[in-house]
């Protein structure tokens, strides 16, 4: 559904004296356009518009025609090759000389002549009727006969079955069957008589059309690259000379004249010579139309065609050229552009496919520039009926794409011209369903929408009820005549028509040079029945796009060299577009299409050239862009890699382009895949729908998410409850949207909204469909991640989002009537996290004898909701039994089993028989509630289901303390708690139970002494029990290195004095010992027990912290070691020296190097991170175990280093209370020396700590985030610039552990020195 839309028209020449052209040859690149005539060769700049040279061609011989026959530039040659009808073979190399060489010569003389694409090979048609190939050099390759006398390799051929006559023809009836033989007649008296050659586009086949001299009639032979003869043409009465076969190679097109209609036809042959389709060229004249030439342009997109008039066997002097496109088989005219002075010559640009040169009889050189355009209304408002026309000669076809959906070439309406159009704009709103027609004869067609059904216009409808009429399509309103007051142009030569008002057009066209271009002012007056163009804006450059705002009522012109210019309707003058930052908007390159929108509240202007840059401003978005529309809230792009990407028009235009490239979410809606080749037809304003075509032609319409989330996003906040339903279940979106958009809204609504959609049936659809996570934070994340959403969901609360949602219907159920919503109300029940089952089928049963069939009905819904077998068991539950027969009946259990087991369960008395079915049921607290109702006859059924379900703590509550059932339980779950290894507790069950032996013995292997000596004194233990047991207790407590309480026991119970203080001894509880030691007179206990217990403390003290010193010290040196070594390598690693075999190098990093091989490290573990644990307890533990290794050159041996000088420093700084004790007691028994020796070494040992924290902890919090990050995202040079600047590596996402971020803090409370035991005033 697209048109050619006429981007520059630029015409040079009238005053360069050349007579009338018949050749014409197109440089590669200088533009330069070469033109033949009888008498010379002339070169013509075609930007400039300047005449660069001339050449004669007239021989030395007066008898010699030199009228030419072909003319080709040859780019290796860098010269123009001219072929003349007396056989000679020139080359004029124009930027060396201004002499014609003739490099060769055939004496019979030349008819034709062509040259392969590759300019390889030279095919000519000699006067005598032979075919020559030639090389480069103008050798000849191949001599053969023009018309060949033998069959070609590719000639069809009658193998005997298969006849016409016995195949089916369908609606053409039998006569179909008959063979009819074709009478070729003369060639007609306007075909110039001669050959005529077309290559096909890769080189490896030609054509030539030529006259047979038995039948005088035209046929095509094609000839392969070695010029061996094909296949012949079949017969085709009326075949004209024009000739041109498709560069793609599919097809050779030429020219019939129907000698009884009079008419002309393009017809179609494949390279066999069979007829394959033809289409017939309509009438634009009152006289005779003859096709001088067709020609394809480079992509074979487009077919041009050269028509003459004549009147009779006169050629008049008005000439045509029109473009032709093909899709879905239908051939359409898409430009018709007429010249009344005549066109002697055309052609295509070698390079650009959509330019081309026209050189007009009177010397005149025009070069136009098409591109491929979608007419298309850019409305937003919900009347514009987002309209697409097609135009197709004089007819516009035109499709509201908003209400329907017309595959072409069909369209929903066609509005007939009374000419050709070349052009279409739309009006501006809020008459934007409003066509203006640019015709071809240089008028304008307005057709208008009254907005009103009247009996005069047509009306499209579509079935349904009484056939609802959807759209009204425009009527012809009148045919203007345009009026230029001033000598710009001709009226049909202007280009990039726009409807800015209700009565003012803009149009473009050639200025003063063939260097800049005018804008002109145009004032419809529909009383005149004409556009008057009175004013003109000239600016510096050639117009190549225009867009208009709508809204704005802006007009941006963008120039050839890429720069914007800006028109504001009133205005007087064209300045530059200016962007919010005040920088001149200017394309990097010139673009095809532009258009006008708002991104970030800034009107932006949008361009997209021939080779996919799409622009946005000064900034390219996107490189791989095929084609874009506009949407209230997102810019759509179809892309090359076959996806259609949403950007929202709400973000910054410098965030666009990472927004266009990067890798699509899972969850990201603005992206999905469409067919290969997609090109948006247009977006529908304020809606939904995007409209693609497919490369073959076809229409399809999708909604992408994006556009539907932004849409129900305004519906809801609109309370449209109602559309956004409908929308959310046409669409397939999930349903929980309504509630997660706005939960607070939501639950506080719920009532409209249950009465809004007022069906059962959806409401059961968004109930069965809630989850509970909210889906506006995972599937459709995208459309919300720039919000901040203040209001509190259930989810925030950790509360069950679908119980709440539940709650909230079943609440308003009841407002509103349980028994409208009964099916509604089930599915609430049946819904909840726990589903209350129970209830729901309360519900039914109470519908029992209420309606008929209502109860029945409604368990049929609940059994659709839930599994029978689970529905049966809740039943049971109830020890309702009609209720369970009515749901048993739904099943496919056996009555001969469920009957008899109910049957039982009705002969046994009522809270067995409940205990009896709960059990069944396995609701083993209930059954227990029950059993505990039932007496003692079934009291040890009772002890059995506590022992076997641990309910323990449920049983004890059945009972009444102090009687003998709650004592049996307490003694059950002290037992229970015996095998858990909870003593304690089990000790307090057992008191519960009055079993005091029992409790005290869990109370002693528990080591509550409390507790023990509590039960014994109240089971009366005697003096000898009591010394007894508390010398045994004493034990206990000494195993477990409780001194302090086996001392107290000893002292209360056993009235062992000695060995209570030998417990405090060796509890190195010294002042303790002492007091008890004075308190029972035993000094003699001193000098046995407390000075070695002393002694032997000091050395271990001494020993611990030489130990510790040696260990800091050794750690600490192999530290810097390490350290040294990695800045090594990493300075070898930049200057690129460094060994990848070195053993040393695992010390670099655990991770990758910059260049991708391991630096001879493994990735088995990550010791310094943390990482979410996987795998089992006894798997983390391990892996904590190991998780760094001292061993030298391992991975993570710095950390591991510095992991053990920390815990070094902490077991040294945890002895300050015991070592200021330890120093005390030495110096109060005169060990002041050895008090002074300990004290001088662990101060030196603190002060060593000390002087070492800053050099051994270098990863504060500020280095950590300077750190270089390895990862995805990171690169060679990112890696190699952060190791120059002394970062550490680490990788991206990861954390180093805190050990290693924050050094041990020394203890600086604790007063742990002795005035008393420093050596030195200088040590004070």
């Amino acid at each position: 559904m697209r048109n050619l839309q006429l981007l520059n028209r630029v015409a040079v020449g009238g005053g360069f004296d050349i007579s009338e052209a018949v050749c014409t040859a197109v440089t590669v690149d200088s533009g330069l356009v070469f033109l033949a005539t009888s008498t010379e060769i002339a070169a013509i700049d075609s930007k400039a518009g300047e005449l660069v040279g001339r050449v004669s061609t007239i021989p030395d011989d007066p008898g010699a025609e030199s009228i030419p026959v072909g003319l080709e530039y040859v780019f290796d040659q860098h010269a123009v090759c001219l072929v003349t009808r007396d056989g000679r073979i020139c080359l004029w190399q124009h930027e060396l000389t201004s002499e014609l060489e003739v490099v060769g010569e055939v004496t019979q003389g030349v008819t034709a002549m062509c040259w392969s694409p590759d300019f390889e090979l030279l095919i000519i048609t000699t006067g005598d009727g032979k075919l020559l190939m030639m090389t480069s050099e103008f050798d000849v390759i191949t001599e053969t006969t023009i018309v060949p006398d033998h069959q070609g390799e590719d000639s069809n051929v009658a193998v005997g079955w298969g006849k016409k006559e016995t195949q089916f023809h369908g609606s053409a009836g039998k006569q179909a069957a008959k063979v009819q033989l074709i009478e070729v007649h003369a060639a007609n008296e306007r075909d110039n008589g001669l050959p005529q050659i077309s290559w096909r586009g890769d080189g490896q086949f030609f054509a030539v059309s030529v006259i047979e001299p038995d039948t005088g009639g035209r046929f095509i032979y094609t000839w392969s690259r070695e010029c061996i003869f094909q296949a012949r043409s079949e017969a085709v009465d009326g075949l004209q000379h024009s000739l041109s076969w498709k560069p793609s190679g599919s097809l050779i097109a030429s020219v019939q004249t129907m000698q009884h209609a009079g008419s002309q036809e393009i017809v179609f042959f494949e390279k066999n010579g069979l007829r394959h389709g033809q289409f017939t060229i309509p009438s634009v004249s009152q006289n005779d139309l003859f096709v001088k030439q067709i020609m394809w342009n480079q992509d074979s997109t487009v077919l041009a065609i050269h028509i003459d008039e004549y009147n009779g066997v006169s050629r008049l002097h008005v000439s045509y050229i029109q473009l032709w496109t093909v899709n879905n088989y239908h051939w359409y005219l898409k430009q018709n552009l007429r010249f009344d002075t005549g066109v002697a010559t055309a052609r295509w640009d070698p390079e650009h496919a959509y330019k081309m040169y026209v050189m007009s009889r009177a010397g005149q050189l025009v070069t136009y520039t098409w591109s491929w355009t979608t007419d298309h209304t850019i409305g937003v408002a919900a009347q514009d009926m987002s309209l697409v026309t097609v135009i197709d000669g004089a007819n516009i076809l035109i499709t509201p794409l908003r209400v329907m959906l017309v595959p072409p070439p069909m369209a929903a309406s066609t509005l007939v011209c009374p000419s050709p159009i070349n052009e279409i704009a739309f009006g501006p709103c809020p008459g934007s369903n409003d066509v203006l027609a640019y015709l071809s004869t240089g008028q304008i067609a307005l057709f208008e929408t009254k907005g009103e059904m009247s009996a005069s216009s047509e009306i499209i409808s579509k079935p349904g009820d009484d056939f609802k009429c959807i759209w009204e399509e425009p009527v012809l309103k009148g045919i203007f005549d345009i009026k230029l007051n001033g000598n710009w142009t001709s009226a049909s030569d202007m280009c990039h028509m726009l409807w800015i008002l209700t009565e003012k057009i803009i149009m473009v066209a050639q200025g003063n040079s063939p260097s800049t271009s005018v804008m002109l002012l145009g004032y419809m007056k529909p009383e005149e029945n004409s556009v008057v163009f009175e004013e003109s804006l000239e600016a510096s450059s050639v117009i190549l796009s225009v867009a208009f705002n709508q809204e704005t009522k802006n007009v941006a012109l963008e120039l050839d060299d890429g720069r914007v210019l800006k028109y504001v309707p009133g205005s007087k003058n064209l300045t530059s577009w200016v962007d919010l930052q005040g920088k001149a908007v200017s394309f990097p390159s010139p673009c095809n299409q532009i258009a006008l929108s708002c991104v970030d509240n800034e009107e932006v202007v949008l361009g997209l050239t021939e080779r996919f840059r799409f622009f946005i401003n000064n900034i390219e978005v996107a490189s791989n862009c095929t084609s874009f529309g506009i949407h209230n809230d997102f810019l759509l792009l179809t892309t090359l890699s076959h996806t259609l990407r949403c950007l929202p028009t709400s973000s910054k235009v410098a965030d666009l382009p990472k927004l266009s490239a990067e890798k699509a979410h899972p969850f990201d809606e603005s992206c999905r895949r469409v067919e290969r080749g997609s090109r948006i037809v247009t977006v529908v304003g304020n809606g939904t729908k995007v409209v693609l075509q497919m490369p073959r032609g076809n229409l399809e319409t999708i909604h992408p998410r994006a556009l539907l989330i932004s849409s129900l996003k305004k519906l809801m906040d609109r309370d449209n409850i109602q559309e956004a339903f409908t929308t959310i279940r046409k669409h397939r979106i999930n349903m929980n949207l309504l509630h997660d958009h706005n939960p607070k809204h939501f639950l506080e609504n719920v009532d409209n909204f249950i009465k809004t959609i007022n069906k059962q049936s959806y409401l059961n659809v968004f109930l069965t469909d809630l989850i509970e996570e909210d889906v506006t934070k995972t599937m459709y994340s995208a459309s919300y991640n720039q919000e901040t959403n203040t209001n509190m969901n259930a989810q925030s609360l950790h509360i069950s989002k679908v119980d709440t949602v539940c709650d909230a219907f079943l609440a308003a159920f009841q407002r509103l009537g349980v028994n409208q919503y009964i099916q509604s109300v089930l599915t609430a029940y049946a819904r909840k996290t726990n589903p209350e089952l129970e209830r729901a089928l309360q519900l039914v049963w109470s519908l029992h004898g209420q309606e008929e069939d209502s109860a029945e009905a409604a368990l049929n819904y609940l059994l659709f909701l839930v599994d029978v077998n689970t529905l049966y068991d809740v039943a049971l539950g109830t020890y309702n039994f009609d209720l369970v027969m009515m749901v048993a009946q739904k099943s496919q259990k056996d009555p001969k089993e469920y009957i008899p087991f109910l049957n039982q369960l009705r002969r046994l008395e009522e809270n067995y028989r409940y205990y009896s079915i709960d059990k069944h049921l396995k609701k083993y607290s209930k059954a227990l509630g029950h059993i505990s109702k039932c007496g003692d006859e079934h009291f040890e059924e009772c002890i059995s289901l506590v022992s076997e379900h641990k309910l323990h703590c449920q049983a004890l509550l059945m009972y009444k303390p102090g009687t003998s059932q709650f004592k049996r339980m307490a003694i059950l779950y002290g037992d229970y708690l015996l095998t858990k290894n909870r003593h304690e507790e089990a000790g307090i069950e057992y008191i519960k139970a009055e079993e005091w032996v029992l409790a005290l013995e869990a109370f002693r292997r528990a080591n509550e002494w409390q507790q023990v000596f509590s039960m014994a004194h109240r089971l009366g233990y005697g003096k000898p029990q009591l010394s007894e047991l508390a010398v045994r207790v004493a034990g206990e407590l000494k195993n477990r290195q409780k001194y302090e309480d086996a001392s107290t026991v000893l002292i209360e119970y056993a009235e062992d004095h000695e060995e209570a203080i030998v417990a405090l001894i060796e509890g190195t509880q010294w002042k303790k010992a002492l007091r008890q030691i004075y308190r029972f007179k035993r000094a003699d206990l001193i000098e046995t027990h407390l000075l070695p217990a002393l002694e032997e403390s000091f050395e271990h003290h001494t020993e611990l912290l030489s130990s510790q010193r040696e260990l800091f010290e050794r750690y600490r040196t192999r530290l810097q070691v390490v350290r040294a070594l990695k800045e090594k390598a990493a300075a070898q690693l930049l200057e690129g020296t460094a060994d990848y075999n070195d053993a040393e190098a695992d010390l670099i990093s655990d991770a990758t190097s910059v260049t991708g091989t391991s630096l001879a490290s493994t990735h088995s573990s990550r010791s310094t991170v943390f990482t979410k644990g996987t795998g089992s307890a006894r798997t983390r533990r391990k892996a904590e175990n190991k998780k760094w290794s001292l061993k030298e050159g391992s991975a993570n041996e710095e950390f591991a280093l510095v992991d053990a000088l920390s815990k070094i420093i902490k077991v040294v700084d945890g002895l300050k209370e015991d070592i200021s004790v330890l120093l005390k007691m030495l110096v109060q028994f005169n060990f002041d020396q050895r008090a002074m020796e300990l004290q001088r070494s662990y101060n030196e040992i603190l002060l060593l700590f000390q002087s070492n924290i800053n050099e051994i902890w270098v990863y504060g919090q500020k280095s950590l985030q300077a750190g270089m990050s390895l990862g995805p995202n990171s690169t060679a040079n990112s890696v190699a610039q952060a190791l120059q600047k002394g970062h550490t590596l680490q990788e991206e996402g990861e954390q180093l552990d805190p050990a290693l971020l924050v050094p041990p803090t020394l203890d600086k409370d604790v007063r742990w020195k002795l005035h008393i035991a420093t050596a030195s005033d200088q040590d004070r």
